[in-house]
Order: structure tokens, then sequence, then C-alpha cells
């Protein structure tokens, strides 16, 4: 079974011995962290002592679940997203009401996301265990984020991998054995996005494996041009024939839509079963989110303006890469998210050139894949790239990494 051994460690082990050049300030285009805008976090309810010296409240206050339906209504209703700026904020009809197309889903705050990635994995292999599965397997996609395969490990589960498009493929060849598909949706670290049709898809598969369908969409806001639908997407409008009766469980964070990851906060939606299971977990042995970090959390999803000035800050960058990078082969825009996914001839062997060069920070593509068994990997030669700055900054990495190439 392949080793998983954190990519950011690997990354620091391949430079440790590069002298980055004098008189460059250093750039990192190695992680997701944006810096595109500020997000309206209020700092003052931060600073409240009284929110520090309680416990957090299990489940999360009625404020911040009410604020991820709103949310996950304004954006995956049957009514589709505009494209320009959000009307702004819009209070979520009550439970169980007919406006409220979700309103027989779960949801429960997480952790951030990696922590709820790695609970859904190891229940879902537990939940195929219960069902007589001997031989576990977990579908994950392949380059991809390397919690899906540590999670697998961890739960003892063997991974298969997949592609995106031979994702049907990878399921049908372990009849009987599947006990989770993993997808991630914009892709990460291409980029790509999803049509309705390929996501009815992913319950439909997961209903004739019996498998726990787990969707990560932590970059579902950070679309160029057109939003790309969600899986709730097809819930909301009941498409397919399985979308509402799979376990599933579908993933959302405030580190890339809101440029937030320091406040470790996400939440999870799903059919109840898949996302009590997991709640029971996370209140038992997980991490409740304090209660300012709560209150942080309601106000940023309620709130879609910096969401869009995030987007038009991304689309900035992306134009600009555009100019600086159109003759770089293999360069190509993502459909949504701030990484370019670049070919190159030696991905660590440029990396390391283009940190001792250029004072410039890249992802091999190699520390975010796995080789099969001939030793192929979809990350061999391919730089994973984060467009995260904004302005003079991004200008002078991207003018760098022209000249590095």
């Amino acid at each position: 079974m392949p080793g998983t051994r954190n990519a950011f460690a690997r990354l620091r082990d391949l430079l440790a011995d590069v002298p980055p050049p004098a008189g460059l300030d250093p750039i990192p285009l190695h992680l997701g962290e944006s810096r595109l805008v500020t997000p309206p976090i209020d700092t003052t309810v931060l600073a409240g002592v009284d929110g520090w010296t309680r416990y957090p409240e299990l489940g999360g206050p009625a404020e911040l679940r009410d604020a991820y339906r709103g949310w996950l209504r304004r954006r995956f209703g049957t009514d589709p997203p505009a494209a320009g700026p959000p009307a702004g904020s819009a209070a979520p009809p009550p439970a169980g009401s007919p406006g409220d197309p979700f309103a027989d889903l779960a949801v429960e705050p997480t952790p951030g996301t990696k922590q709820a990635l790695a609970v859904l994995i190891a229940q879902a292999v537990g939940r195929a265990a219960a069902r007589g599965v001997t031989d576990p397997v977990v579908v994950l996609p392949n380059p991809g984020y390397p919690t899906y395969l540590a999670a697998t490990e961890a739960a003892r589960a063997r991974p298969v991998f997949h592609t995106g498009d031979d994702l049907a493929a990878a399921v049908d060849a372990e009849p009987g054995r599947v006990a989770a598909i993993v997808v991630c949706h914009p892709g990460n670290p291409r980029g790509e996005t999803r049509t309705p049709a390929y996501l009815r898809q992913l319950a439909d598969l997961a209903a004739r494996a019996d498998a726990v369908l787990v969707v990560d969409e932590c970059y579902i806001d950070l679309w160029l041009g057109t939003p790309p639908p969600g899986y709730l997407s097809v819930v909301a409008d009941r498409g397919g024939t399985a979308v509402r009766d799979v376990p599933f469980a579908v993933v959302h964070s405030l580190s890339k839509r809101s440029g937030a990851p320091g406040l470790r906060s996400g939440f999870v939606v799903g059919d109840p079963a898949t996302v009590t299971a997991y709640a029971e977990y996370n209140r038992t042995c997980g991490v409740p989110l304090p209660r300012p970090v709560c209150a942080v959390a309601t106000a940023l999803w309620a709130d879609d303006a910096h969401v869009a000035q995030a987007r038009a800050a991304l689309s900035r960058v992306w134009d600009r890469a555009d100019d600086l990078l159109k003759d770089v082969p293999g360069y190509r825009r993502a459909a949504a998210g701030f990484f370019c996914w670049l070919p190159v001839a030696d991905d660590t062997a440029t990396a390391r050139r283009l940190w001792r060069e250029q004072a410039l920070t890249v992802m091999p593509g190699r520390f975010l894949a796995v080789a099969d068994a001939d030793g192929g990997s979809p990350g061999v030669g391919h730089l994973r790239i984060a467009l995260v700055h904004d302005g003079a900054r991004i200008e002078t990495a991207l003018t760098r990494l022209r000249e590095g190439l």
C-alpha cells in the first residue's frame, strides 16, 4: 500500500539543501492559502472572554445551523446562483417549509474539513464491515487531497484510484467491496468541474455499490465564469434515481470560500443517518467549534459579498496568468479554484530550480498522486501552482515563474 507522508514535509525535504537566490523575496505558491481578500471577521467577537471560558455548544448554535441552511438554499436551491455580485444574505425558510429543498437533510459543524473527511471514510469502512465486507475498498481521486488516502489507510481499507472520467469503471471493478466513493468537485489540483449528469451518476454508482458517497466541495464557490452545480443541486431538483436515497455527505469549508483557514470551520450536510453518525462521533471524540468561532462563522456563511469580491480578485489573477503564461507549453486556465496544474519535464527538478533561481515554492505533482503497480503516476511531470496572491505580488510571482520555466 502506498505511503502517505505529508506532501508539505516532502517538499521541505526536497528544498532543504537548495539555497534561494540572494536579494529575492521568497513567494510561496505551494499552499492553497488565499491572500486575495481579507474576510470580514468581527474581531470583537473573538476578543470576548466569556466565549472562551465556556464549553462549546455541541452541534453549534441554532444561528450557525440556520446560516448553513441559508447558504445552501441560496447556492444550491432550484434557482441557479447569479454569476455577478449577489443580492446579499437572506434568512432561510423554516426547516420543513415548502421553500427549503434541503429540509430533510442534516447539517453538522466540523473543525475544518480534514477531520470530517477522515471520520466519514472510517465510518463508511465500518459500515461495509458490518455488512460482511472483508476486503473494503475506498475509491479515491488521483491526484487528490492526501488526507483521502491517509484516512483510507488508517481505516485499513484498500485504496482504488480514479481520475474522474473512469470513476464508474473503478467502482464496477470491485463488486461488493466498495465502502466509500470519494469525489472532489471542483477538483484539486486540476480545477475541473462536473455537470449535473455526472453528479447524478455519482448517486447511481453509490447505490449500485451500496457505498457511502463523500463529496468534497470546498472549492465550489471559487468559480471562474459559470457557477458549477453541486451535488445538492441535483438533490434540490430531485434528479436521478438515487440522489436522496444513497448515504451521502457533502463537505464545505470557510477555508477556501472565505479565505479563513485559521478558523478551522466547516460543515457536513447529507442524509440524516450519515450525518448523525458523524455528529455522534464528533460530539464525543472530536472538537466542537468554540463559541466565538461559531459567531464568526455564522456571519461569514450569511454574507456572500466578500465571496464575490474574492472571485473577482481570483478572475483578475487568472487573467494575468493567461497573459504571462500563455506561451508556456501546457498552460491552461482552470474552471474553478486557484491551482494551476502545469505540465513540466521533471516536477521535482523544476521545483528545486524555481526555488534556487526565482525564490518560488511550488508543489511537485508526484507529491499529490499515487503511482500504479507499474510506477506510473498522473502527478509526475506536473506542478501545482497556487495563484493565491493579488496585485504586485502575483505579478512578480508570475513574471518569475515565466522566466524560470
